[in-house]
């Protein structure tokens, strides 16, 4: 399961081939340069959530959460507790992926992501 469309579990993966994001590779870059180019907590979430979500400013909220396989999640959490120590060395490393980030489950592939819990409310 190297390639985007074997990464979802339904048929949102053209927002992230539209991204440049094809394999798990260019996902793990993305997720990196997510967290580079951010400095607060709050602005990595909006923009994991952006990745998956193409008409994010048109979304008034979303009901549940995207889900992740084990492997993606843990993945994100690692980048989360780095960037904590960095940019927010007095808070609980990870809080804020493990609070509002994605759900995992073990019954996805490691990396496959999964949009269909999510019910999305139209502003």
């Amino acid at each position: 399961m190297n390639n985007v469309v074997a990464m979802f579990k339904n048929n949102s993966q053209n927002h992230l081939t539209h991204q440049g994001i094809k394999s798990i590779r260019d996902l793990q870059i993305h997720l990196q340069e997510i967290f580079e180019k951010s400095d607060h907590q709050d602005s990595v979430i909006v923009k994991l959530y952006k990745m998956l979500f193409p008409d994010w400013e048109k979304i008034q909220r979303i009901e549940g959460f995207p889900e992740v396989g084990q492997t993606l999640w843990d993945y994100i959490c690692n980048l989360f507790i780095e960037f904590d120590r960095e940019h927010h060395p007095g808070c609980f490393k990870g809080g804020a992926w493990i609070n509002r980030g994605f759900s995992s489950s073990y019954k996805l592939e490691p990396w496959e992501i999964n949009l269909e819990d999510c019910k999305v409310i139209y502003s």
